[in-house]
């Protein structure tokens, strides 16, 4: 009687964990760049609303806005005492809360209309206006 064993050979099993490494390989790089342009993404997108934001607070007073001389600078914060933005926004790379007087926004007066960008970079900053008595303050 002639039993043979059926089964994988070892080169043969070798040939299966090869190409699902493979795959693996493939797919966890493709899912870990897709979560870093997520966060990328969301970060941008989160500047980009405190950029509306800033654009609403101009709109609403274009009086303000027309005072100034060449730029101005508002600080997360006062955008937030002013109602225009209503929620803690959190940095997607560090995990922690824009802080308030950290992040800014640029608003420059051009021909016939204003620029606004937004900076986390206080060395970019234009003067800082307090509206309320119209006092500007350099930083």
């Amino acid at each position: 009687m002639n039993k043979r064993i059926k089964g994988f050979t070892l080169v043969e099993l070798l040939a299966v964990i090869v190409i699902l490494s493979l795959l693996l390989l493939v797919t966890v790089t493709t899912v870990s760049s897709q979560f870093k342009n997520s966060k990328d993404d969301l970060y941008d997108t989160q500047l980009n609303n405190i950029k509306l934001a800033a654009e609403m607070w101009g709109s609403d007073n274009k009086t303000k806005l027309n005072s100034i001389s060449d730029c101005v600078s508002l600080t997360l914060g006062y955008l937030k005492e002013e109602g225009y933005v209503d929620i803690n926004i959190k940095n997607t790379y560090t995990g922690e809360l824009f802080e308030d007087d950290e992040v800014f926004v640029n608003i420059t007066k051009e021909t016939n209309r204003y620029k606004y960008e937004v900076e986390d970079d206080s060395s970019k900053l234009c003067s800082i206006v307090d509206f309320e008595d119209g006092d500007t303050n350099e930083e």
